[in-house]
């Protein structure tokens, strides 16, 4: 019988931008190894904001912008791991 996957839950708080690095160095602790993140919410949520502190997290050193208008931004961080930033509308 094929293992189910737990599913797990993390509560980042953020009180200012400040808290960005380490919040997305929680977050990325918190997800491992796992490939494909979605997030979710309005335009201008912060969503990018928070890609932005996580890509510089994993070393990335070009400009992070949003997808909007592109539809996938391709980055790649320190260790070559390649990065894709999408964006979907419904």
């Amino acid at each position: 019988m094929p293992e189910q996957e737990v599913l797990k839950e993390q509560k980042l708080t953020l009180l200012s931008k400040a808290d960005l690095p380490q919040a997305a160095a929680d977050f990325l602790s918190f997800i491992e190894e796992k490939k494909v993140i979605l997030f979710e919410g309005e335009m201008a949520a912060g969503k990018t904001t928070f890609i932005k502190a996580i890509c510089e997290a994993l070393g990335v050193e070009e400009p992070v912008s949003s997808p909007t208008f592109a539809l996938v931004n391709e980055y790649e961080g320190a260790n070559q791991e390649l990065i894709y930033h999408l964006t979907f509308t419904g």
